[in-house]
């Protein structure tokens, strides 16, 4: 995404289309702050995260059943 791509995302996060679907998930309490987030990343980038993301919740899993079974 090039600086002119992010402006015009940054800005209609900040402002959206009233009765767009932006608008409606900003009312929805939805941190659009993300999506430009994620969209600055490369699929290699988004790839690494989801796989951290997913060993932080397997390691989440474990830790219940230990909890839970003593």
């Amino acid at each position: 995404m090039d600086k002119a791509q992010r402006e015009a995302l940054i800005r209609l996060n900040t402002s959206p289309p009233p009765g767009s679907k932006i608008a409606a998930a900003k009312e929805f309490g939805i941190d659009l702050t993300l999506l430009v987030r994620t969209l600055e990343m490369s699929p290699a980038e988004r790839l690494q995260q989801l796989t951290a993301v997913q060993a932080f919740v397997q390691e989440l899993r474990s830790a219940m059943k230990t909890a839970t079974h003593g």
